[in-house]
C-alpha cells in the first residue's frame, strides 16, 4: 500500500523531500507504517492522511467517530488473534455485507480469507494506523506499543496541526525541521508496553563477531538487529539490554538475563529527565564505564533486567543522524567490561550500519 504514498505526498507539497527522508529514518528505528510516522511528527494531520490513502486505494476511509460506536455484536464477527495480526475492524454489517476497516485494504487474498471466515461479503474500508490502534485497544484489547499513541482528538490523544500548502483551512506554523527520533511521548493516554522484539520463546543465540555481522548485514527489520545485539552483549558479560529513546522516555526494547529472554522488559519506562546512568548516553551521546548509581530510575532498570543490584555498567548510545536513537547497556565484571568495550563498540557499529542499511533499503522501495 505505502510504496507510492510519501512520494505521491511529496510531489503533491503535503511534505517537503527532507520530511520524507525523517519519516522514513522514523519508521526504520521505530516501526510502524509511513503514514503513521508522518501523522506523529506532524507533517500530516491523521484526517488528511485518510483522504490520500482513500484516493490513492480507490476505496471510502472510516470516519474516526464510526470506529468508536461499533456494536458487540459486529466485533463478534472478527476473533481476536485475526484482528489483531492483520489490523482489521468490522464496522457494520448490512445484510450480507460486512464493512471492514483495514490499513490496507489492497489486499484481495486477505479480503478472500475474511470473507470465508465470516460468510459474507466484506466491503473494505481504508483507515490510517493510528486510528485502528485505539479501535484495537477499545474493543480487543490489544494494546499499542510505546511508538504508536493516538493523536487525534476524537480518539482519545492530542492533536497536531500544522499548516501545509496542499490543504487549506489547517491553522498552525508549518515545522521546518523535523526530528526523527521525536516521536510522541505525551497526551491523554500514558505510555502502553512496547512489543518485545524477539519472541519469548525465542532461544538466545551464540554469536561469533563474523556470525554477528552476517546476521546485521542481512537484517531485514530492526527487531533482528535488536535481539542479535543483545544475544551476543549478553553472551559476552552475562546481562545486556537494549532501550529505545523516544521524545521523552527510555523504553525497554529487549533484554537476555544470563541465557534467559526478559519477557516483561519492554514494559521499562525510565523518563529523560529522571537522574539515571542513561543521561550522559541519551544527552552527551557519549559512554559511560562504572557503577550504577543508587537512583529510583536505576533501581527499576535493575529490576526489570532481572536483578535487585547491577555491579559495573557499560553504557553505549547508538547514534543516527547525530541522535542516540537507542542505549546498549551491559552489565558485568569492571575489568572484563573495561576490556571489552572496544569490541562493544565495533558491534554497536556495525548495528549503527545495519539500521543505515535498512533505511537506505527502505527509502529506495518508498520512493
Amino acid at each position: 500500500m505505502e510504496i507510492k504514498l510519501g512520494e505521491m505526498l511529496r510531489r503533491a507539497g503535503i511534505i517537503t523531500t527532507a520530511e520524507l527522508d525523517e519519516a522514513l529514518k522514523s519508521q526504520i528505528i521505530f516501526g510502524g507504517r509511513l503514514g503513521t510516522n508522518l501523522v506523529e511528527m506532524g507533517c500530516i494531520e491523521e484526517e488528511h492522511l485518510a483522504r490520500v490513502l482513500s484516493e490513492k486505494l480507490h476505496v471510502p476511509f472510516a470516519e474516526p467517530g464510526a470506529l468508536l460506536a461499533i456494536p458487540a455484536a459486529v466485533i463478534a464477527l472478527i476473533p481476536h488473534e485475526v484482528a489483531k495480526t492483520h489490523q482489521v475492524v468490522p464496522l457494520r454489517v448490512d445484510g450480507h455485507r460486512l464493512t471492514l476497516a483495514m490499513a490496507d485494504p489492497s489486499d484481495l487474498s486477505l479480503i478472500d480469507e475474511l470473507a470465508f471466515l465470516t460468510g459474507l461479503v466484506i466491503s473494505p474500508m481504508v483507515a490510517p494506523e493510528v486510528w485502528l490502534y485505539r479501535a484495537l485497544e477499545k474493543y480487543y484489547g490489544i494494546r499499542r506499543d510505546a511508538r504508536a499513541l493516538p493523536v487525534a482528538k476524537e480518539l482519545g490523544g492530542r492533536r497536531v496541526r500544522f499548516q501545509h500548502p496542499g490543504f487549506a483551512n489547517v491553522p498552525g506554523p508549518r515545522k521546518d525541521v523535523v526530528d526523527f527520533s521525536a516521536i510522541p511521548g505525551d497526551g491523554d493516554f500514558p505510555l502502553l508496553g512496547a512489543q518485545p522484539a524477539g519472541s519469548r520463546d525465542e532461544a538466545v543465540a551464540s554469536y561469533t563477531v563474523d556470525s554477528l555481522s552476517r546476521q546485521l548485514a542481512g537484517a531485514e527489520d530492526r527487531n533482528v538487529i535488536a535481539v542479535a545485539l543483545v544475544d551476543y552483549a549478553a553472551q559476552q558479560f552475562g546481562r545486556a539490554a537494549l532501550l529505545l529513546v523516544l521524545r521523552d522516555v527510555l523504553a525497554g526494547w529487549e533484554a537476555v538475563n544470563g541465557q534467559t529472554r526478559v519477557a516483561a522488559f519492554h514494559e521499562l519506562r525510565i523518563a529523560l529527565d529522571e537522574p539515571s546512568v542513561f543521561n550522559r548516553g541519551v544527552t552527551g551521546r557519549t559512554p559511560y564505564l562504572g557503577e550504577i548509581p543508587e537512583t529510583p530510575a536505576n533501581r527499576r532498570f535493575a529490576a526489570a533486567l532481572g536483578g535487585n543490584s547491577l555491579r559495573t555498567v557499560l553504557i553505549l548510545p547508538l547514534v543516527i543522524n547525530r541522535r542516540a536513537v537507542a542505549i546498549l547497556c551491559v552489565e558485568g565484571e569492571s575489568a572484563a567490561l573495561g576490556s571489552g568495550v572496544g569490541q562493544l563498540q565495533n558491534i554497536v557499529r556495525k548495528a549503527v550500519m545495519a539500521f543505515e542499511v535498512l533505511i537506505l533499503r527502505n527509502k529506495i522501495l518508498m520512493t
